[in-house]
């Protein structure tokens, strides 16, 4: 299993509630197109950051790994965010 965290920084309030109910929306999708075991997204509000956790099943593959951080990466992109990522095997 990977352990995919996404941590997203500089975000104003409105931009932090609006990117965290985007990700909470789009994780339905996201689930029937990778192999996704489980999708947290935690936030904190005073600090405006979200960090993002993704339990990914061994089989995810570098293309649809590549993928989903692009998808992720626009989103935040659209917030005019800031992320950063990590991916650990598990």
């Amino acid at each position: 299993m990977f352990l995919y965290r996404l941590k997203i920084d500089d975000l104003d309030t409105q931009d932090a509630v609006e990117l965290k109910d985007d990700l909470m929306r789009e994780g339905e999708s996201l689930y029937t197109q990778y192999p996704i075991r489980e999708m947290s997204v935690l936030a904190e509000g005073d600090q405006n950051r979200i960090d993002v956790y993704l339990a990914l099943d061994d089989i995810i593959g570098s293309d649809q790994l590549r993928r989903l951080s692009d998808e992720l990466n626009a989103m935040v992109d659209a917030h005019d965010a800031h992320a950063s990522s990590e991916l650990i095997h598990v």
